[in-house]
């Protein structure tokens, strides 16, 4: 697995209503939030569906160490499964437990994104024939 440091970002996301109404209004937790922020921008668009495992998503939602000081803690193994189950039972997020557990992988599954259409800046001119 990358570094964060090499973490490729989309170049923009969208999120639905419901998404957000389960994030702001039900859910109301930070980890959940940033959780469904990185698998949402790491999964794959036509497919929703990310492989990675507890230390990498761990990691993603870790501070950066300072220049001075020391690091922030990130949140602990528990956290982060208490977090997914929550992010399941809201229907953001969908995962095989036991196909994940047999594999030694974390499988989980997000809706499907489309990728947005390259809009013109350039007016369109009308010709007339």
């Amino acid at each position: 697995m990358p570094l964060p440091a090499t973490l490729f970002a989309p170049d923009y996301l969208t999120f639905e209503n419901v998404e957000l109404k389960a994030l702001l209004n039900t859910l109301r937790d930070p980890l959940c939030i940033a959780l469904y922020f990185l698998i949402t921008t790491q999964a794959d668009f036509k497919t929703g569906e990310l492989v990675t495992n507890y230390p990498r998503l761990i990691e993603l939602c870790t501070p950066p160490e300072p220049e001075r000081g020391r690091r922030l803690p990130g949140p602990s193994l528990q956290q982060v499964r208490s977090r997914l189950e929550w992010l399941e039972g809201a229907n953001l997020v969908k995962r095989n437990k036991a196909a994940n557990e047999a594999q030694g992988t974390l499988r989980l599954r997000i809706r499907k994104r489309k990728k947005p259409e390259v809009v013109s800046s350039r007016p369109t001119r009308k010709t007339t024939g």
